[in-house]
């Protein structure tokens, strides 16, 4: 029943239910690919660290596996924007599709999202579960953030060991080439 004592209509609720799905699936969809992501660049720092300690002998392969988790992040980084577009698609879908009088996703979910108080006045909540609110940090500090500044410390990582080992090329180039 609505607030007008109506009753809602069983396809609103059928259309509210698949619009909930397609947001499961979408941040389900986001993880597995962040964690894919996570797991490539594990293995390329394992390869990387091995060659650390000699890193004026294995330039040319410290290079290639720095262009290799270059493109790999740029790839994840696409792929975390798309994503991140296709979340926010769906949680929009399923905002619109929920029943006016129900205050789940369109009224309260989104005002918390954006940081706003919200009171949850029903009978039987102690005074600990009636308030809600995110603070300043746990507003800035979500998910989406700390991954999106992850894949570009990543990213500077790649580009920094590729320009160390372009450096490391031409000193050992000029070095060879200078006369004695």
């Amino acid at each position: 029943m609505d607030s007008e004592g109506k009753p809602i209509e069983e396809n609103q609720i059928e259309e509210y239910n698949a619009a909930l799905q397609l947001l499961f699936y979408e941040g389900q969809i986001a993880w597995q690919m962040n964690l894919l992501f996570i797991g490539l660049n594990v293995g390329i720092g394992a390869v990387i660290g091995g060659f650390i300690n000699e890193i004026v002998e294995n330039r040319i392969s410290l290079s290639i596996f720095s262009i290799f988790g270059l493109i790999i992040n740029v790839a994840w980084l696409g792929t975390f924007r798309r994503n991140n577009k296709y979340y926010h698609f769906r949680m929009a879908q399923a905002r619109n599709a929920e029943p006016k009088e129900w205050k789940l996703l369109r009224k309260r979910g989104y005002k918390f999202s954006k940081g706003f108080k919200i009171i949850i006045d029903e009978k039987g909540l102690d005074s600990n579960d009636k308030s809600h609110k995110l603070t300043w940090f746990e507003k800035r500090a979500s998910n989406k953030y700390a991954i999106g500044v992850s894949i570009w410390f990543f990213i500077i990582g790649f580009i920094s060991l590729l320009a160390i080992c372009i450096y490391s090329y031409f000193t050992c180039i000029c070095s060879m080439s200078s006369p004695k």
